[in-house]
């Protein structure tokens, strides 16, 4: 099974994570960072702008020796693993170029923190993250009709969350996606070890749903395709 959805943080080193993961039994994992609008990164048509952010800000030189970490151990580990971002708490009018930004440094997968229910996320987000085309929309809580459609239409995955503080409207968005025929990707939201799931656990979550169908595996072949790990 997969989880496109694990934050690393202080309790969350890399390799104890991916150990872990891996020995619960998921065959591919994102490991998220959450990541900071960049003031100026609109221009983003000077390809020397981004190596001038990368010089001048500590942030982003961990963040892309983070993702080159994260490619060795995902060779050492034989696993599928992938490293992204997630854009929390930006203004919806600047998740556009922050999009952008992240995408001219090779970031392999971008997620937006979605309107969960459970945070106090800016109304407007979920809307602007799917017309913005980030990769997946993470907890979308009670996600409208037409941002499910427009989700369809841009190719934007839509979060399944096992997270208990998320998963409150999983079958609101999973009824939502079926109708439109937008696509559905699992992640755990993980803050600690033991939040990640094993794929038995994530059965059990979907079901408790009524989800019968993902497209986890749909997105990993995504990825694989586009050279991104």
């Amino acid at each position: 099974m997969f989880d496109f959805h694990i934050e690393i943080n202080e309790q969350m080193p890399l390799s104890s994570t991916i150990i872990y993961a891996k020995n619960l039994g998921l065959r591919a994992i994102a490991l998220i960072v959450t990541a900071e609008y960049i003031p100026s990164a609109g221009d983003t048509a000077a390809s020397a702008l981004h190596k001038d952010h990368i010089k001048t800000s500590p942030f982003l030189l961990q963040l892309m020796e983070k993702q080159q970490f994260v490619h060795k151990l995902s060779i050492y580990y034989d696993m599928q693993i992938f490293f992204g971002v997630q854009l929390q708490h930006i203004p919806p009018a600047l998740l556009e170029e922050t999009i952008q930004f992240y995408r001219g440094l090779g970031i392999s997968l971008i997620g937006v923190h979605g309107e969960s229910i459970s945070d106090i996320v800016e109304k407007g987000t979920n809307f602007s993250a799917i017309t913005a085309k980030a990769d997946i929309l993470f907890n979308p809580g009670l996600i409208d009709e037409k941002c499910v459609e427009l989700a369809k239409e841009n190719n934007v995955f839509l979060e399944i969350s096992t997270h208990q503080k998320h998963a409150y409207t999983n079958a609101h968005i999973a009824k939502l996606a079926q109708k439109y025929g937008a696509k559905l990707v699992l992640g755990s939201s993980a803050h600690t070890l033991h939040e990640i799931h094993s794929p038995e656990m994530q059965e059990r979550i979907l079901k408790g749903a009524c989800i019968e169908k993902h497209n986890s595996y749909e997105l990993l072949q995504q990825l694989q395709q586009n050279h991104k790990i």
